[in-house]
């Protein structure tokens, strides 16, 4: 799909309903450009700028799965608009099980990941203060703005947002290995969940004009039985997380300035082994 004009968009807003897949074509800054620009500006440019990068890939399976999960947890009465599950006594392998699989307009699933994304779901559900939030409001809203540093377009799109008096408490779901809380906050470091974090509840409040309470990370295991646990960060990690954004939109503005899109540094450079290996 090419790019939506941002003429589209009114900035800031913050739209219901909005499609995602027009939503991940309006050209704006996310956290997720930004996760590629703390890589280098040359990532940012060759995933989401260069006219001849290759067509993106099809999902990993974990990414599929975490997917599958938003769906069930955020959006349940979409399941079965979006998804269709493989009849068990038919070989996905075979000629049969492969015409069948074309045939489909919704994603094809085995009944083992659906039964597994919908525990997941519960598990979280469960979590009295994740279903107390999960009980009103509203999922995947689209939140455009525009930064007053650098002008740059922004977006984010909260899995769920729920109402707080005045503001709102944003949740992420998440699918993770290990849920405990050393489990977890190593996923949030190898992963950036922190700086999207800050991201999203800098953007919502920007977006809608309402101030963001909390950030809560709802996560579940992804092997059985499933162990669900929530989350939020300290104000001193969003702070720093806070400050690390600032310091890569201010870098993309630059780059979009002069066209300059910088990879790894230059030359030969001296490289040291990690501590872990010395």
């Amino acid at each position: 799909m090419s790019d939506i004009s941002t003429t589209d968009i009114t900035y800031p807003s913050v739209l219901l309903n909005f499609p995602a897949e027009k939503y991940h074509a309006v050209p704006a800054m996310s956290a997720g450009g930004l996760k590629r620009m703390a890589q280098s500006p040359a990532h940012y440019y060759g995933a989401q700028l260069d006219p001849d990068r290759p067509p993106p890939g099809d999902p990993t399976p974990a990414m599929a799965a975490g997917t599958l999960m938003h769906c069930a947890l955020f959006e349940p009465d979409q399941v079965e608009a979006r998804y269709v599950v493989r009849p068990d006594d038919l070989d996905g392998r075979s000629k049969a099980g492969k015409q069948w699989t074309a045939e489909q307009t919704r994603i094809v699933v085995d009944e083992q990941q659906m039964q597994v994304a919908q525990r997941q779901a519960r598990a979280v559900q469960a979590l009295p203060d994740v279903g107390a939030l999960l009980s009103s409001g509203f999922g995947e809203a689209s939140a455009f703005w525009r930064d007053e540093d650098t002008g740059a377009l922004c977006k984010c799109r909260p899995d769920w947002t729920a109402p707080a008096g005045d503001g709102v408490i944003l949740v992420d779901g998440k699918t993770c290995i290990d849920a405990s809380p050393e489990g977890f906050a190593r996923a949030i470091v190898n992963f950036g969940y922190h700086r999207a974090a800050a991201w999203y509840s800098d953007g919502y409040e920007q977006a809608s004009g309402k101030p963001v309470y909390g950030y809560v990370f709802a996560c579940a295991e992804s092997a059985y039985p499933h162990a669900a646990a929530a989350y939020m960060l300290g104000d001193e990690d969003l702070e720093r997380s806070r400050a690390h954004n600032r310091v890569m939109l201010n870098l993309y503005a630059e780059c979009k300035r002069t066209g300059v899109w910088p990879g790894y540094p230059p030359g030969v450079q001296l490289i040291e082994l990690p501590k872990w290996a010395r």
